[in-house]
């Protein structure tokens, strides 16, 4: 085996821009212009069958897809692994890079499809090739760090366990935790010191979502495969943990398995067309026929950065906003940032019901006829708290529209408050 190289400690993993997720320059050279197999080491052909499979469904997004599988592959292990990576018709070069990899190491198996068939229909496929007893969904944005395999192989050791989920820096749901790095070294930092002294037990969750589900095999026997019904993605996690709790296992999130998860590295890219809003609706009155219910948003843990963010532009909006306006506030669904002592307050981008619209607007243009809808509604202040300054970034004409024609009030980094009357 020839030794490989991890990445740099100081490689930066911090996005400077979302939907899609993107990554510095710098990040992006690193990965891309290193050889495969000046990290990937050398591996023959395994004897034996695999205790895990992972499998990973790609398409495009390769600089995600080098870091997750380069990372995972020169992570040593007493494990035995399988990796199949099912490619959804990429043109990026991935499926080129995904045929070198498996010719470097022979724990890589590459299915692919000659066109998007979606996360569901890729994911069976992989699963229908895996020959392990446990089975693990990693999306192609995650880097799981060393140890976090042994983790997950010692809390699904629990019969009673049906799907176990990680942790993370960005998720919808409970799964998402405090973090404070921001580098790959940072990252194995955190992860080999909290989360290795955090608690054994596994909490329930409603939804493990599939940036990194395992089980075992009898689950996936006792259950099925994923419904191929949710199209390229979304509510098909919502849907499974549904059935295996129907099948009678409880779905779990362990707090000692930490996964980085980037996010929207590849369903960020229908944000651009409106396509991810549409796919959303779509999917979720899939999910609400299917089960005869209406589907909720998720619930949050408490995190003490993130109320003590909350509580500061609440007093900042207090300070330059007057009790009878009405305010609109980018909150990505969040009722506690919509508390603003009396103020009425509305979500940006508001659904049709008034509530939160439940996904971001496709361009910039979008964003400028939500802000004017609400605005003629009676909204006098847009508030836009310190973790959604990337949208004046991202959708660019959006935050010009913004800074030329409204007033922005006060100077604080926490929140950005645009006076909209005149």
């Amino acid at each position: 085996m020839i030794a490989t190289a991890m990445f740099p400690a100081d490689l930066d993993l911090a996005p400077v821009c979302r939907w899609p997720t993107t990554l510095a320059d710098a990040t992006t050279r690193a990965i891309l212009d290193t050889p495969v197999d000046r990290r990937v080491a050398r591996v023959p052909i395994p004897g034996g069958i695999p205790l895990v499979s992972i499998v990973t469904v790609t398409f495009n997004g390769l600089l995600f897809t080098r870091l997750c599988f380069e990372s995972l592959l020169a992570t040593p292990t007493a494990i035995a692994v399988e990796v199949i990576a099912v490619d959804n018709g990429s043109t990026d070069g991935t499926d080129g890079y995904l045929t070198e990899l498996a010719r470097i190491d022979k724990r890589v198996t590459v299915v692919r499809n000659d066109h998007n068939a979606g996360f569901a229909a890729a994911t069976n496929a992989g699963l229908a090739r895996a020959r392990g007893s446990v089975l693990l969904l990693l999306n192609n944005d995650t880097i799981m760090p060393a140890g976090a395999l042994e983790r997950i192989l010692v809390s699904l050791a629990d019969p009673a366990i049906g799907l176990l989920g990680a942790v993370t820096n960005r998720a919808g749901n409970e799964a998402q935790i405090e973090t404070w790095y921001r580098t790959f070294g940072e990252l194995q930092q955190f992860a080999g010191g909290p989360m290795r002294a955090a608690p054994g037990h596994p909490f329930d969750i409603r939804t493990a979502t599939m940036f990194c589900v395992a089980m075992r095999r009898e689950t996936w026997t006792a259950v099925g495969p994923l419904d191929e019904q949710f199209e390229i993605g979304l509510f098909e996690d919502d849907d499974y943990s549904m059935r295996a709790r129907f099948a009678g296992y409880r779905v779990v999130c362990a707090d000692d398995v930490f996964v980085h998860h980037f996010g929207q590295a590849s369903i960020g890219r229908l944000a651009a067309s409106g396509a991810y809003g549409r796919l959303f609706h779509a999917n979720r009155t899939r999910w609400e026929t299917k089960w005869g219910m209406e589907w909720r948003p998720y619930e949050r843990r408490d995190k003490p950065g993130y109320r003590a963010l909350v509580t500061r532009v609440r007093s900042i909006v207090c300070d330059l906003v007057p009790p009878a306006a009405t305010v609109a506030v980018i909150s990505k669904g969040d009722a506690d940032l919509l508390k603003l002592e009396g103020r009425r307050a509305w979500h940006f981008p508001q659904g049709t019901a008034g509530g939160y619209a439940g996904h971001y607007p496709a361009d910039s243009g979008a964003c400028v006829a939500e802000l004017e809808r609400m605005r003629g509604e009676g909204a006098g202040y847009l508030v836009v708290p310190a973790t959604a300054q990337w949208w004046l970034r991202h959708y660019k004409d959006f935050g010009d529209y913004l800074n030329t024609r409204y007033r922005a009030l006060g100077d604080d980094q926490d929140a950005t408050v645009f006076q909209l009357t005149n």
